[in-house]
């Protein structure tokens, strides 16, 4: 079973003020030093409140708002997503596996990717093909560039193939029940599509082809197995051999019908029509009705049960916006809001009592659109973008980018000022060598790009700023 490209247009949504404060948040963790955790929440690194899906769904989230918002703009906000991945190796955050796998398997062994770990390893997997796929970027594939470092004896030796083989290696243990665990010995469906994404996209930007006949092998696993019930939803936790020990969740079929949508689109559909038609989930008078199981009233990423249910209505949201059901969304997304009070630090913003797992999922919907995580897997990435001009420095966080967007020879830019009224300067990257520029929106109405296709423009930031870089005579 192959992914193929979507041949629909390319929408490229503004960030209003909102967006960008969210996206605040995010920068402020990832761009500071990466021997500093400050601001990272702190509760224990063997369940959910971990620091991987911290750095998982920051990632995922930033690239997304690339994707959709900013695509010709790289600087600060592929910086940040590129500390994501070099944080994941810190030891800090996979050293858990180690006794994790003794009390679960009685085996001793620190590395974190080779045996039932899923939650690091696909999860990991997916955000270093989301960063190459954006930016084309291969530095994560060079042999060892990802080394996990136990002791001073003891490395453990990653890059992004390396981390893709041991995805399938792990599936193909047991060929007739290719999902593999993340805790041991228990398997969640909707980790499995982190996995399976991540394969793809290596085949794609490598011309590999260890995915091979995985995808259908657990297609057929979701039915011979039961994972799959007649109304299209999944049992959300189970073994491998199709033990189910928990029924469907929201936040799990929510995310589901997003993470699905890039290998099974049928099955992704199916799942948000089992939602919709079972009630599950419905909107009465611009409201959103939800009906919760047990551990959907548990927000699992800091395990709040006051207004727990916010990682539910996050991964809802992630579903609603790749399924193109804006009622549901637009209805999640205010009551998201509503229950969980934005706090303002520094011109950041944050939900109050949502989890940082649960804010990043919020983000990750909040910025995608239909079927935006299927043509991202699958690479939908027009060729204007690849090639044209981009904005590659801006000073954060006194210039936020709202929107980014090229068309192969022109820049449209539409910028905020994040400290105030001031005059800055943009780098701009791949702009044609020698080629003189107009300039409308800055301080000067024309700018000559070098000979490697650089240029330095001046802009004076107000509120909101409209800049347009094009060829000029």
């Amino acid at each position: 079973m192959s992914v193929t490209r979507t041949a629909t247009p390319t929408p490229v949504a503004e960030s209003d003020v909102d967006d960008l404060a969210t996206q605040r948040y995010f920068f402020d963790l990832l761009l500071q030093p990466l021997d500093e955790w400050e601001g990272f929440q702190r509760i224990e690194q063997f369940g959910l409140s971990a620091f991987r899906y911290e750095l998982n769904f920051s990632q995922w989230a930033l690239a997304m708002s690339q994707f959709t918002r900013t695509p010709a703009f790289t600087g600060y906000l592929v910086e940040a997503q590129r500390n994501a991945i070099v944080r994941m190796t810190a030891r800090r955050v996979w050293s858990y596996w180690a006794t994790e796998r003794l009390v679960g398997y009685g085996r001793w062994n620190p590395d974190p990717i080779v045996f039932h770990n899923i939650m690091y390893s696909g999860y990991f997997g997916m955000m270093l093909g989301l960063y190459e796929t954006l930016n084309d970027d291969r530095r994560f594939s060079v042999p060892g560039s990802l080394p996990l470092r136990w002791d001073r004896r003891t490395t453990y030796s990653y890059d992004f193939q390396r981390v893709a083989e041991a995805l399938r290696d792990n599936m193909r243990q047991h060929p007739s029940h290719p999902q593999f665990p993340c805790e041991p010995h228990l398997v969640y469906p909707v980790c499995n599509t982190f996995a399976m994404n991540a394969m793809v996209m290596h085949d794609r930007l490598h011309g590999t082809d260890i995915t091979g006949d995985l995808l259908d092998r657990v297609r057929r696993s979701y039915d011979q197995d039961g994972w799959r019930r007649e109304s299209g939803r999944f049992n959300s936790i189970g073994t491998r051999r199709g033990r189910k020990l928990a029924g469907p969740m929201l936040f799990s079929d929510g995310s589901i019908a997003m993470l699905l949508n890039p290998t099974m689109p049928d099955l992704a559909a199916a799942t948000w029509r089992g939602l919709r038609d079972s009630g599950a989930v419905r909107v009465n008078n611009g409201e959103i009705v939800l009906r919760r199981a047990a551990l959907d009233r548990i927000d699992a990423g800091n395990y709040n049960v006051a207004r727990g249910d916010g990682l539910a209505r996050a991964g809802l949201l992630m579903g609603a916006r790749e399924q193109g059901d804006e009622e549901v969304a637009a209805a999640l997304d205010r009551s998201i809001i509503e229950r969980h009070q934005p706090e303002w630090s520094g011109g950041a913003r944050r939900l109050k009592g949502l989890s940082p797992w649960s804010y990043g999922s919020y983000a990750l919907g909040r910025w995608s659109r239909p079927g935006a995580m299927r043509d991202l897997v699958a690479g939908a990435i027009p060729e204007e973008w690849r090639t044209g001009p981009i904005l590659a420095e801006a000073a954060y966080p006194d210039v936020l980018v709202a929107k980014a967007v090229s068309d192969g020879s022109a820049l449209e830019l539409v910028l905020r000022a994040g400290s105030g009224p001031r005059r800055t300067t943009l780098r701009l990257e791949r702009l044609a060598p020698n080629q003189r520029y107009r300039i409308t929106g800055g301080v000067n109405d024309e700018v000559t790009a070098s000979s490697t296709g650089e240029a330095v423009v001046a802009v004076d930031l107000a509120d909101r700023s409209e800049v347009r870089i094009h060829p000029g005579a």
